[in-house]
């Protein structure tokens, strides 16, 4: 349980840092990558709760 909290606080705190950098962008294809950046982290959170069970 605390390891899922701690990679879940780990994950907000990513997402904080790419915040201000995907709400200033104007090229759309770094805005891509850096969605990208933050999608990867985010899947791997939903499925590395599948592979524990």
């Amino acid at each position: 349980m605390t390891n899922r909290l701690i990679q879940f606080i780990a994950l907000c705190m990513l997402g904080l840092f790419f915040l201000p950098y995907i709400w200033k962008l104007k090229q759309f294809d770094l805005l891509a990558i850096l969605i990208m950046g933050m999608v990867l982290p985010i899947v791997d959170f939903i499925t590395s709760r599948e592979k524990s069970k």
